[in-house]
């Protein structure tokens, strides 16, 4: 499932570089806003903050690093 994703995500980031940095920017800026989100939230929503934070970030490092993931799929097959 990620190795599809970051296939995708490294055509994208290939083809059109400004748009993906601006992109990766704006959801950068969204996963702060989670990780704040946890930080602040009170002890009966903490996991479901917890959660949202925690996908959030795999997901940002899996885009900022759709790249050499890919390329690294591609030389295994």
């Amino acid at each position: 499932m990620d190795e599809d994703l970051a296939v995708r995500a490294s055509i994208l980031s290939r083809t059109a570089p400004e748009s993906w940095k601006e992109f990766l920017g704006a959801f950068t800026q969204y996963t702060n806003k989670q990780r704040d989100n946890l930080v602040a939230s009170p002890f009966e929503t903490l996991p479901v903050a917890q959660g949202r934070a925690q996908a959030c970030t795999r997901l940002l490092d899996l885009l900022i690093n759709c790249q050499t993931k890919a390329d690294q799929y591609q030389r295994k097959k």
